[in-house]
């Protein structure tokens, strides 16, 4: 069953700070949860802490959301990225894929009685928002998010829901073994060791990978910037095959109309324009790029019997 807030706790949830929120969704799904320290059960939470039976304690943000890292870790992407992908996002250039998720999920879990749903490199939470917005999904499971950016989770907190989220290393999931039903994994980085552990033995990972024409106008204005202008996507498809069964595979390849503000934006939020200098930068703003290619392909994988 759905581990979700309690009628008594939605007549005063609306009175409630985010950290209230957080912690009585964390209580409430506690028994989902291990200790990335010491891999013990996770049995309280005390004041603004989560902890373990071994006292190991990790800080539940007023914000709303847990830290289970087991110290501060630097990445790549900053606020300024994510901010920009979650403009991109909320400007429906990627609602093909956003329809694409939701029937992968429906298809494949129509005759399971799911409970969990995971986003594992979840970014700033745009995709499972969305599935937050859809009854058919968000009445039945509970929605979990991690990442291992604190910028990306705190934007995805924005939302008044009751999603759970958590800054997480995706090569030490803080989560008991077969707990999840469905496991995202968007545009992101997999470690297929942790996912087979925490995917029950009937659920199934939804992988999205791009294809070779994605922001393939991004891609042509700055080819003489990166090593390689056609994306390979081959190895990063056959990990997936090696460790999964792959029961739906579908590509979507579509134009989407993009205004100089999103193609700023756009710019921003693409490991693409990474080693541009500012001059580089504006010259690809204003080259008069109106439209760009969303190119991906959509996986479904269960567990090898």
């Amino acid at each position: 069953m759905k581990q979700n807030i309690s009628n008594e706790g939605k007549k005063i949830v609306g009175k409630l700070k985010r950290i209230e929120i957080a912690k009585l969704l964390l209580n409430e799904n506690i028994d989902v949860f291990k200790c990335p320290l010491c891999k013990e059960d996770m049995i309280t939470i005390d004041k603004n802490s989560m902890g373990c039976i071994n006292n190991h304690c990790f800080d539940i943000s007023k914000k709303g959301y847990v830290n289970l890292l087991n110290s501060n870790t630097k990445t790549i992407y900053d606020k300024e990225l994510f901010e920009s992908r979650h403009e991109i996002y909320n400007s429906k250039a990627y609602d093909n894929l956003t329809e694409e998720i939701k029937s992968a999920i429906h298809n494949y879990t129509l005759d399971k009685n799911i409970n969990y749903i995971l986003d594992a490199g979840c970014g700033e939470g745009y995709f499972l928002n969305k599935l937050y917005e859809d009854k058919n999904i968000n009445n039945i499971c509970k929605l979990i998010g991690i990442d291992i950016s604190k910028e990306g989770i705190s934007i995805a907190k924005r939302g008044e829901n009751e999603i759970i989220w958590c800054i997480s290393d995706l090569s030490n999931l803080p989560f008991k073994d077969n707990k999840f039903d469905v496991i995202l994994n968007i545009l992101s980085p997999a470690n297929y060791k942790e996912f087979t552990r925490v995917l029950n033995d009937d659920g199934i990972i939804v992988k999205i990978v791009p294809e070779s024409n994605y922001l393939k106008e991004i891609r042509t204005n700055i080819q003489g910037n990166i090593k390689n202008n056609d994306y390979d996507n081959k190895n990063i498809v056959a990990v997936f095959k090696k460790h999964l069964s792959v029961v739906y595979e579908n590509r979507i390849n579509y134009k989407t109309d993009v205004s100089v503000l999103n193609l700023m934006n756009l710019v921003k939020m693409t490991p693409l324009t990474s080693t541009l200098d500012e001059e580089e930068i504006l010259k690809l703003i204003k080259s008069g790029i109106s439209n760009i290619t969303i190119d991906l392909r959509v996986m479904v994988g269960t567990l090898k019997k």
